[in-house]
């Protein structure tokens, strides 16, 4: 039994609750430039953190809607060829619909001056305690990199 599922036990949490994980990483940019969104996502590993995630097997949701099913009713898995990495496809439609934000991808940008400032490219995603439950050993490996946040009776805690 991984740490994260001792940690979830020792506080209580029923099955039926949800874990929130969330990431950002972010750079420098030229905001001025109109594709520095889409060189952030490259130059971060957000996307990929994420379609890990959803590689993974776990049910991953997002406003309360499971990605992955949200991504085939939507077409956005249609062009994957059985042949490659899921987990790579995944990067890319992440990366691609960023600007549409329904699938769990965000950007902001803190503008320093009229054309510098700092893009952040970031996920918060929830999973169910039971699916974390049933990875077993796994757990720690699926949470892993990410910020981990379980609502109880004392509040909102970050688990570390």
């Amino acid at each position: 039994m991984g740490d994260i599922i001792k940690k979830l036990k020792e506080l209580s949490v029923e099955e039926t609750d949800f874990v929130t994980l969330s990431y950002t990483a972010g750079t420098d940019v030229w905001h001025i430039n109109e594709s520095y969104v889409e060189e952030t996502v490259g130059e971060t590993d957000t996307a990929a953190m994420l379609a890990g995630l959803l590689a993974a097997g776990v049910p991953v949701y997002n406003y309360g809607s499971a990605i992955l099913e949200e991504m085939r009713f939507n077409g956005a898995l249609d062009d994957y060829d059985r042949e490659g990495w899921f987990e790579e496809y995944l990067t890319e439609v992440l990366a691609t619909t960023i600007y549409d934000g329904e699938y769990g991808l965000d950007y902001s940008t803190e503008q320093y001056d009229y054309k510098r400032g700092f893009c952040n490219i970031s996920t918060e995603v929830q999973v169910q305690v039971a699916d974390v439950y049933a990875l077993g050993d796994t757990a720690d490996s699926f949470v892993s990199g990410f910020d981990v946040t379980v609502a109880t009776k004392a509040g909102q805690l970050k688990l570390k």
